[in-house]
């Protein structure tokens, strides 16, 4: 499993720095981004507390941060939690006062504001509530927390195997199955770091004779963002025995080797705010080519595939929930065009090839690519691409675009 955890490791120093880009001039370099706490003042109107103090909090970011980094979904998927939250419908939780109040706002926005403090709060003649907060917005390169996933379905951990003969048509004239043991990928998304699988317990508990201080905390748990739903199928492996040797007739077993390999995995990602369905997709992952893999070694093909696979829906999880879209583009020297996409450069150094384009429209859902780009470089925020074989300039448009590593 070491290829997938490498894999993931990168995939964590990419997407853990990875956010949207504000207030960035054309033709800047992008170094010297300011990597220092923002203090600023917000303010927020609506007919609930709670409502009010999330909207003073977005208020407070798109001020120190701009308005497109505000209404980023990772942020405003947060503070919906707040804004929604049922614990407002207890007794003196929201209202500006409560520290166990305090405590659970700033874990759901754990990441991006270090801290707040509500410097004034009334209900107006409309009984409408206005609420102005003092907060320290995180830098660039720290704005997004780990992403809070809820994740359900079940572990790759069955296999099939169908033996044939060499130079045969037909079917298998053997079947065997197995299992075996490995690291869950709910394991892999935690140690990345860069994905938060929250617990299908109800929260903390405690009784009635536990302290106050204990008692506060019922219910203060981290809410999901988003469910990621997984279920593989058993990974599905070949093998051929070799045709007896008539010059050379033997007693012993005939040479075996493994012909392939594949696993068929269904994926399903949520966004919970928003109740939307962000991905729906089911495909196969094959295994490299096992020519290297005489049949005694059938256990470490197997494991090569497990492999390759979980890393395959790791990085279509982490992609689809941040995508690597363009940010701005422009001219060069010598008629060469560039972009800048929000990938990180360590993320972006562990592919080869890259492809630029956009999301399938109506007509064809698919991927439609415009041409391929080639890295230049970056930074832990964001990189810089040079694209080649663009016919449509005008096709490529900052905030819908995408650059997405091939392989």
């Amino acid at each position: 499993m070491k290829t997938t955890i490498l894999l993931l490791a990168a995939l964590v120093g990419g997407v853990s720095a990875q956010t949207t880009i504000s207030n960035h001039k054309v033709g800047s370099s992008g170094e010297g981004r300011s990597t220092q706490e923002h203090w600023s003042e917000g303010f927020g109107r609506a007919p609930s507390y709670r409502a009010a103090l999330a909207h003073a909090l977005e208020d407070a970011v798109a001020k120190s941060k701009g308005v497109v980094v505000a209404l980023g979904p990772f942020i405003r998927s947060r503070l919906t939690v707040i804004r929604e939250s049922t614990g407002g419908e207890q007794a003196g939780f929201f209202d500006g006062k409560s520290g166990s109040e305090r405590d659970w706002v700033q874990q759901q926005i754990s990441g991006f504001v270090q801290k707040y403090k509500v410097t004034n709060k009334i209900q107006d003649a409309e009984r409408d509530w206005e609420v102005t907060v003092r907060a320290s917005v995180a830098s660039l390169d720290k704005l997004e927390s780990a992403l809070v996933i809820e994740l359900q379905g079940n572990d790759l951990s069955s296999w099939q195997l169908q033996r044939f003969e060499e130079d045969e048509l037909g079917s298998a004239f053997d079947r065997r199955k197995g299992r075996f043991e490995g690291p869950k990928i709910g394991e892999y998304l935690r140690r990345s770091g860069a994905v938060k699988v929250v617990s299908q317990a109800s929260g903390v508990r405690a009784s009635e004779q536990s302290e106050p201080a204990q008692r506060e905390k019922l219910g203060h748990e981290l809410v999901a963002s988003h469910r990621v739903f997984v279920n593989w199928e058993s990974i599905n492996v070949n093998s051929v025995v070799e045709r007896p040797n008539r010059a050379r007739p033997t007693s012993g077993p005939r040479p075996e080797y493994m012909q392939g390999g594949s696993v068929r995995v269904a994926l399903r990602i949520e966004n919970l705010i928003e109740r939307t369905v962000l991905l729906e997709e089911t495909f196969a992952v094959a295994g490299d080519n096992p020519a290297s893999y005489p049949v005694d070694r059938q256990a470490a093909f197997i494991t090569a595939v497990a492999d390759k696979a979980k890393a395959e829906v790791a990085k279509k999880i982490f992609f689809m929930l941040r995508p690597p879209i363009v940010i701005r583009k422009w001219a060069g020297d010598g008629g060469k065009w560039f972009v800048e996409a929000r990938i990180s450069r360590r993320l972006a150094a562990g592919f080869k090839t890259f492809s630029i384009g956009n999301n399938g429209s109506l007509g064809n859902p698919d991927w439609q690519s415009l041409g391929s780009a080639t890295l230049v470089g970056g930074s832990a925020v964001s990189c810089t691409f040079q694209i080649n074989g663009v016919n449509d300039l005008a096709g490529i448009e900052p905030k819908v675009s995408e650059v997405r590593p091939i392989r």
